[in-house]
């Protein structure tokens, strides 16, 4: 499977569930080389092959070389950039799963489970990290903003996200951390402190560990906090052509410890500081009574 740090962290479960299905069985993950933080050290996967070519995946699929193989890729969703193949799943397709239609009825682990024909699984994503420790930004408990997703169009304004911090700050006086990797907010203060760009993923995925809450995107660093459980509100808007959809199984299917907030108008740049505000107070307030 080659798609996002998302895709990957939510279809996370499936490896306990074909761990239980087939017994002992070794497991080998193909993916982008970017992706080998979030699968080295997972207990259940016995190899990781960086997948260099897309058109790899193209092969795998119509030479089937191990015994069982799923590809959790949906047809057109990847082309190879040299030769233009399309890579086609024809599993994807036997189910009438289609990037134009998988988040009208399934989260990203519902449709990752049909593909690995193991039914609609239900299940929390975890992430296994190294054992270095790394140094906190705070002393204090600190809240995690992931700002900036690679779709410019899935983005807040700056102007929201500072006036947001400064008000999260005056009320309870957090201490605030932003990671991601391009564009940081321009805005200093003692509480606020900025990793965008200088960090590499095992680290941003440690600094979200440790976070006490999460404001962030519909985005990879979202996905992290999912795993590990920091109660946080997501930040969402049209996308393509879904209106709404939920691509979280687990934690953040409980909306008592984290909210999607949707603006089903237009982009989440949509969304007013007074609704996104709202529902951060009502979060805080109820998952650190």
């Amino acid at each position: 499977m080659d798609g996002d740090y998302g895709d990957i962290i939510a279809s996370e479960p499936i490896l306990g569930a074909l761990k239980e299905k087939f017994g002992e069985v070794h497991i080998t993950w193909i993916a982008s080389a970017n992706y080998r933080s979030l699968l080295e050290f997972h207990p259940l996967i016995n190899q990781f092959i960086e997948l260099k070519y897309t058109l790899l995946s193209h092969f795998l699929i119509e030479t089937h070389p191990f015994h069982h193989h799923y590809s959790l890729h949906l047809s057109g969703f990847r082309k190879d950039p040299i030769t233009e193949t399309v890579i086609i799943n024809p599993r994807a397709d036997a189910l009438g799963i289609s990037i134009s239609n998988y988040y009208l009825k399934y989260n990203l682990l519902e449709v990752a489970s049909q593909l690995a024909d193991l039914g609609l699984l239900k299940g929390q994503p975890h992430l296994y990290l190294d054992k270095e420790e790394i140094e906190l930004p705070f002393t204090n408990p600190y809240w995690v903003i992931h700002c900036k997703s690679n779709m410019g169009w899935r983005d807040w304004t700056d102007e929201k996200w500072i006036e947001l911090v400064h008000l999260a700050i005056e009320k309870w006086g957090v201490h605030i951390i932003e990671i991601g990797r391009v564009n940081p907010l321009p805005f200093e203060h003692p509480n606020f402190k900025s990793y965008v760009g200088k960090t590499s993923v095992m680290t941003m995925m440690k600094l979200i560990q440790k976070g006490d809450f999460f404001i962030g995107l519909d985005s990879g660093p979202t996905h992290m906090a999912n795993a590990f459980q920091i109660p946080g509100l997501v930040l969402c808007g049209e996308f393509s052509h879904f209106k709404t959809y939920m691509p979280y199984s687990g934690f953040y299917q409980d909306q008592e410890k984290a909210k999607v907030l949707f603006n089903t108008k237009g982009s989440a740049n949509g969304l007013s500081l007074e609704e996104v505000w709202t529902e951060v107070q009502r979060l805080y307030e109820l998952t650190h009574s």
